[in-house]
């Protein structure tokens, strides 16, 4: 099981939808966003159009839960400002999350944190007392996701991140993918925390589980390489292959296929953008065949596929 702690700041509300036909832009677009006033009046209106939209184009915290590859069961925290606006996006999005199938999403403010959040140390200093006592608690596996809210936040979660060991992630802005934070020692030396899931091993060389067309070398994205010695590190990764069927994945991310190998163990979507000429969409089968199985790879890929850029 994981538990996510997810920092909640005001895109809900202030997305432009520059590439949405008018029509199709949120229903509050054409309001003052930025103030700490209420604007969404019309709350079945809003989870109507989330629904209907992109979860990557909705918010920040849609498009982490995007990519996060969550089970329903697994625990979502979110943690709003002490802000009208703050407040509003929060319980807009713990009711969409629900709405998505989610068994247990929370909300909790964050003690102070508002619009003077710099003019006052201590209150930083609530949040991490704060974010101490949610991992102590969490009722699963602890992934700090900092893509939205004030920077300040951010900031938190990665020093909180770092002093407990837990990983810490955003959505990179350039690349639209799911990033984790590498940790830093005392005396400034970089590691990687990668989860190992306890999954069967293959049986097969390490050499043989890509199989994969030749004379398409200069369509690849720059990041296969790197990605396919990641895979290859992972010891219960049976066999990847081109798959057209994986674009339907998050871009630079992965998801879970919905069919499974002869042997009914789990397949996984990995798509890779580079640009329109430079893509790639690959099948990955794995040894794991039950729901342990499952939720230990989903953690595993997700944390290591974090550090291709």
């Amino acid at each position: 099981m994981e538990t996510i702690i997810m920092t909640v700041g005001t895109s809900l509300r202030t997305n432009k939808d520059i590439n949405l036909t008018p029509d199709k832009k949120r229903p509050w677009h054409n309001k003052n966003t930025f103030s700490n006033e209420l604007v969404i009046e019309n709350i079945e209106g809003a989870i109507a159009w989330m629904k209907a939209t992109d979860l990557d184009l909705i918010s920040a915290e849609t498009n982490t839960f995007f990519h996060l590859n969550l089970q329903e069961k697994d625990e979502i925290i979110l943690l709003h400002s002490a802000t009208k606006s703050g407040e509003e996006c929060a319980k807009i999005l713990r009711l969409f999350f629900t709405e998505l199938g989610q068994k247990d999403v929370e909300i909790i403010q964050i003690p102070e944190v508002n619009y003077e959040i710099d003019v006052n140390g201590n209150i930083l200093e609530k949040m991490a007392n704060l974010l101490a006592e949610l991992i102590k608690n969490a009722k699963g596996n602890v992934t700090l996701a900092a893509t939205g809210g004030f920077k300040a936040e951010s900031m938190i979660m990665a020093l909180a991140g770092n002093i407990y060991q837990v990983p810490v992630c955003y959505i990179h802005e350039q690349y639209k993918s799911l990033i984790y934070l590498p940790f830093l020692s005392s005396d400034g030396k970089v590691s990687y925390g990668n989860y190992k899931a306890e999954l069967p091993h293959s049986t097969r060389n390490r050499n043989d589980i890509f199989n994969l067309q030749e004379g398409v070398q200069h369509h690849r994205p720059r990041t296969w390489n790197k990605a396919k010695k990641i895979l290859s590190e992972i010891p219960w990764i049976d066999n990847v292959y081109f798959d057209k069927k994986a674009f339907s994945a998050p871009r630079n991310n992965f998801k879970l296929s919905n069919y499974k190998t002869q042997n009914n163990c789990y397949i996984f979507w990995l798509y890779l953008y580079q640009d329109e000429n430079n893509t790639m969409g690959v099948s990955i089968e794995t040894t794991g065949y039950n729901e342990r199985h499952l939720e230990e790879a989903i953690r595993e890929l997700r944390e290591r596929l974090g550090h291709l850029f």
